[in-house]
């Protein structure tokens, strides 16, 4: 596994969490980290959530499709609402395995800098990656 990179946040879920905050208005890029890709294996198709969509911090908002039979829900970082997806990904699932980190999935606007301040730094992911 490659290293995560130092400039962005995680959750447990396995969530890259870049902050894009400009000002008074909380912003985030949202992603999936090498450790999900390498887990979600070939993917069928993503279902994401549309702009203006409001998400709930811990409730799923993308599905990926990876078998007949098999979707796997990512739950949404942050409290707020979806400001832009990513179409290419959208388009072509493959992209999240050839780049985790630069493929991101989507952009949102959050509420609660509390929650923000809940996500792991990556010293912090890391050594929970290692306790797995």
């Amino acid at each position: 596994m490659s290293d995560c990179p130092k400039d962005l946040h995680y959750t447990q879920n396995h969530v890259w969490i870049r902050d894009e905050t400009k000002g008074k208005k909380r912003g985030a890029r949202i992603g999936v980290t090498e450790e999900l890709a390498n887990r979600l294996g070939h993917l069928l198709g993503v279902d994401m959530p549309m702009v203006g969509d409001e998400l709930e911090m811990d409730n799923p908002c993308v599905h990926f499709h990876r078998t007949k039979n098999s979707i796997y829900d990512l739950p949404a970082p942050l409290t707020g609402r979806v400001t832009a997806i990513n179409k290419d990904v959208l388009d072509d699932p493959a992209l999240i395995a050839l780049g985790p980190y630069r493929n991101w999935l989507y952009c949102m606007e959050y509420d609660e800098d509390e929650e923000f301040e809940m996500l792991l730094s990556v010293q912090q992911y890391s050594s929970y990656l290692d306790s797995l």
